[in-house]
C-alpha cells in the first residue's frame, strides 16, 4: 500500500489479532522503565500494526517543546507544492545530498519522504546539517497513518530539548561533536581499532564521522527498526551503544585482512550492510546493552567539551559542512620530529588521546636533549599545561609513556605528607615498542575531577598522580602514574615511577590501569619528552613542529 497505515481505515485488526490488542493495552499502562525493558526485548516487534501504535504512543508521550499542529503539514505542502503530487524540488540543504534509504518503500513512499523532508526544512530553518533525517523519516513513515502524522512525529523529536537524552543533531557543530564523543567512547570500549586505522595513515575523523550513518543508512531494515524501538525511548545513548557494538564486530572481522583494506570507511559501510552474516538483530542489541557506559550526564559533559573545542577551531552553529575542511582536519605528522618516537608512533598516540585534544597539534614542552635532567626542570616546563603526553625511550630501545589529563601543578593543592592523587578517568598509560598497547579503565567518570586520595570504588578512582612526595628531595622522585587511590601505600602497583634525576625508573603492573609492566621493570632512560596540546599553550618556551 502506498500509505503505510491505510489499511487501518477499513479493517479492525484488533479483532483479527486479539493478542496484539492485549499487548498494546499492556504497553499503554506501562511506565517508562517498563517500556525500556519491553523495547529492548522486542515486545511490540510484531505485528506491523502493533509497532505502529507503540511508536505513536511513545513519540506522543515525549515531553517535547513542539507545539506543531497536525494541520501544519498540509499548510506547508500547499505552499511548497501546490496541487502537485510529486515533488520536483531539490533535496533540502541539511541532507548534504544524502540519498533517501529505500527501506522497502515504493516510488510513492519515497516521494512522500522527500516531501516530508522538504517541509521539515521549511519548518525548521535553523537546521543546517542533519544527514540522519532521511533514514528516520523513511523508517517512521512505515509506521505512520499518513505523511502528516510522520511529519508531526519527527518534529517532536527535533524539538526535544533535554541535553542528557538528545535525539537529533541539527547543525554541523553538534553533529561533529557527537562524532568526537563517539570517538572517545570507541577509544575506551573498542581497543585496537584506532591504532589499526591510525597506523594505516587513514583519517580517523572521517572514519568516525560516519558512525551514526552505520545505523541510520547502512543497517538493514529489520536491524534499523529494532534500534528505533529503543532509540525512541532512550535517545542518543542507544545509538552510541549500537555503533560501538558494530565497531567491535568489524574489528574482529577486519583484523585478519587489514592488509587488503584500502579504505576503512568504505569497508565499514559494506560490513554494516552485510551485518546479518555476523549476528542477528537481537544479538546486536544484547551485545550493545552489555557495554559498560558512562552516565547520560557524563556523556553530555564530554559532548559539550568536544563542542567547545570545535568552536575554538572556528566551527559555529551556522557552519556548513561544505567549508568544514578549513576548520576540522587531522594533524599532519609529516614533519614531526622527536628523539623518542616516530611520526607514525605519535600518530597512534594522538589517536588514543581524547578527541577534543586530537584536533590540535602536539607541542614539545620538555626534552632531556634540550633541558636539564631534573624533576625541578621537568616541572618548570610542564606546569601550566593541560593535558600532556609523557614519552620515554630506554637504553634498551623500549618506548612507553602516559597521557596526563590534568595540570601537574595540581600536586601543590594538597597539604599532605602522603602521595597525592589527582587526574581524571581519561588518564592512561601505553607502550609503543616493542609492541603497541594502551591501558585504561573502561568504566570511568568521564570529565569528573576528584582530589581525595581515599576513594570507595574504581569508578571514583583517580588513576594519575604526578606528585613530589616528602621524600623526593632525597631521590624518591616522580611517581606517574601510581596505583589505585584506594590504597595510598601503593600496594596496587605503580605503572610508572621515575627517579628525581630522570635517569631511570621502574614499571609495575598496576590495578588502576590493569596494565602489565610497560617495560622490563627497572630501566635507564635514553630520552624523555613531554608534549602538550597547541591550543592549551600558556608559556613561551615551547617548540612546535
Amino acid at each position: 500500500w502506498d500509505t503505510p497505515g491505510l489499511r487501518w481505515l477499513f479493517v479492525d485488526w484488533e479483532k483479527i489479532d486479539p493478542e496484539a490488542a492485549e499487548k498494546y493495552q499492556t504497553l499503554v499502562q506501562s511506565k517508562h522503565l517498563q517500556l525500556k525493558a519491553m523495547g529492548r526485548q522486542g515486545f511490540w516487534a510484531t505485528p506491523h500494526t502493533l509497532r505502529a501504535k507503540a511508536y505513536y504512543h511513545i513519540i506522543h508521550s515525549i515531553n517535547s517543546r513542539s507545539h506543531t499542529r497536525t494541520d501544519v503539514y498540509y499548510e506547508l505542502t500547499k505552499k511548497l507544492f501546490g496541487e502537485q503530487k510529486l515533488s520536483s524540488h531539490p533535496a533540502p540543504e541539511y541532507m548534504e545530498a544524502a540519498e533517501i534509504p529505500r527501506y522497502c518503500l515504493n516510488k510513492s513512499g519515497l516521494n512522500s519522504v522527500k516531501k516530508i523532508l522538504l517541509c521539515l526544512g521549511k519548518y525548521f530553518p535553523d537546521m543546517n546539517y542533519c544527514p540522519i533525517l532521511p533514514a528516520l523519516v523513511s523508517l517512521i513513515l512505515h509506521f505512520s497513518m499518513d505523511e502528516a502524522e510522520c511529519f508531526y512525529s519527527v518534529a517532536r523529536l527535533i524539538c526535544y530539548t533535554d541535553p542528557n537524552k538528545r535525539y537529533i543533531d541539527q547543525t554541523f557543530l553538534t553533529y561533529r561533536a557527537s562524532c568526537m564523543t563517539f570517538g572517545d567512547l570507541a577509544n575506551k570500549c573498542c581497543r585496537g581499532i584506532r591504532k589499526l586505522i591510525a597506523s594505516s595513515h587513514q583519517n580517523l575523523f572521517e572514519f568516525y564521522s560516519d558512525w551514526i550513518m552505520w545505523i541510520f543508512a547502512d543497517l538493514p531494515f529489520i536491524y534499523a527498526i529494532r534500534v528505533l524501538d529503543v532509540y525512541l525511548l532512550e535517545g542518543y545513548k542507544v545509538l552510541y551503544r549500537v555503533a560501538l557494538t558494530l565497531l567491535g564486530l568489524y574489528k574482529a572481522s577486519v583484523s585478519s585482512r587489514v592488509a587488503d583494506v584500502e579504505d576503512f570507511r568504505t569497508d565499514m559501510k559494506r560490513f554494516v550492510q552485510n551485518v546479518a552474516r555476523h549476528c542477528s538483530a537481537e544479538t546486536l542489541l544484547e551485545k550493545a546493552f552489555q557495554i559498560p557506559m558512562a552516565t547520560r550526564r557524563e556523556l553530555n559533559l564530554l559532548f559539550n567539551a568536544n563542542k567547545d573545542s570545535l568552536m575554538q577551531k572556528g566551527v559555529t552553529c551556522h557552519q556548513k559542512r561544505s567549508v568544514k575542511t578549513q576548520f576540522v582536519e587531522s594533524v599532519d605528522f609529516t614533519n614531526f620530529s622527536s628523539t623518542v618516537v616516530t611520526g607514525t608512533e605519535m600518530r597512534v598516540v594522538w589517536a588514543w588521546i581524547p578527541e577534543r585534544y586530537a584536533l590540535f597539534s602536539p607541542v614539545r614542552l620538555y626534552s632531556t636533549t634540550e633541558h636539564k635532567r631534573s624533576l625541578e626542570e621537568f616541572y618548570s616546563h610542564v606546569e601550566g599545561h593541560e593535558p600532556a603526553v609523557l614519552l620515554i625511550k630506554t637504553v634498551d630501545e623500549e618506548v612507553f609513556g602516559a597521557f596526563i589529563s590534568t595540570d601537574v601543578i595540581e600536586r601543590r593543592k594538597h597539604d599532605t605528607k602522603s602521595l597525592t592523587y589527582f587526574g581524571t578517568g581519561e588518564c592512561f598509560v601505553f607502550t609503543l615498542r616493542p609492541s603497541m598497547e594502551r591501558y585504561q579503565q573502561t568504566v570511568v567518570n568521564i570529565m569528573t575531577r576528584l582530589v581525595s586520595g581515599q576513594q570507595n570504588g574504581p569508578c571514583d578512582s583517580l588513576p594519575l598522580s604526578l606528585s613530589r612526595s616528602t621524600s623526593s628531595m632525597n631521590g624518591a622522585g616522580l611517581t606517574c602514574p601510581v596505583g589505585t587511590p584506594q590504597d595510598p601505600r601503593g600496594d596496587g602497583g605503580h605503572a610508572l615511577c621515575l627517579q628525581q634525576s630522570l635517569t631511570g625508573g621502574r614499571s609495575e603492573a598496576c590495578d588502576t590501569f590493569k596494565n602489565t609492566p610497560l617495560c622490563k621493570g627497572q630501566f635507564k632512560i635514553q630520552a624523555l619528552e613531554v608534549w602538550g596540546v597547541q591550543n592549551c599553550i600558556t608559556c613561551s618556551h615551547t617548540h612546535t613542529f
